[in-house]
């Protein structure tokens, strides 16, 4: 029995494509992680090259920067420490959070100093995960 090429090249290579497809939620969101930090830090070369030196609206620039990237840091934190701190059935939940912490900060990163910025989830304003800061 003889098959075509294409058919034996779409069955060896059907494992791979659909192992890649079945990311974990903590590892998609690691992913997601590691795409806004490089957001970060690409506005912040930007800003370091473009703007003129020792400005105000560039220091304010740059804080409002590092400011982002410790709230980036804390969200990475609480996601390492989901799997070990929130029970199964409230995981789900944490996970969406950090998510969208996640695109919070990817939302403010092209913001100026006296923008408006999107506010971070109830449950993480504290800069820490707290799935039930939402429920009062």
């Amino acid at each position: 029995m003889r098959f075509p090429i294409s058919v034996v090249v779409l069955a060896a290579a059907a494992p791979f494509v659909l192992g890649a497809c079945a990311l974990s939620r903590q590892a998609q969101l690691e992913r997601k992680s590691e795409k806004v930090e490089g957001e970060l830090r690409d506005e912040q070369r930007r800003v370091l090259s473009v703007m003129p030196p020792a400005t105000p609206e560039r220091e304010a620039r740059l804080d409002h920067l590092t400011n982002l990237r410790a709230t980036l840091s804390m969200a990475n934190v609480a996601l390492g420490a989901v799997p070990w701190t929130i029970p199964d059935p409230q995981r789900g939940t944490a996970y969406d959070v950090l998510d969208e912490v996640y695109e919070t900060i990817r939302w403010n990163i092209p913001l100026g100093p006296e923008d408006a910025k999107r506010p971070m989830p109830a449950e993480f304003r504290s800069g820490r995960l707290d799935l039930n800061a939402g429920v009062r």
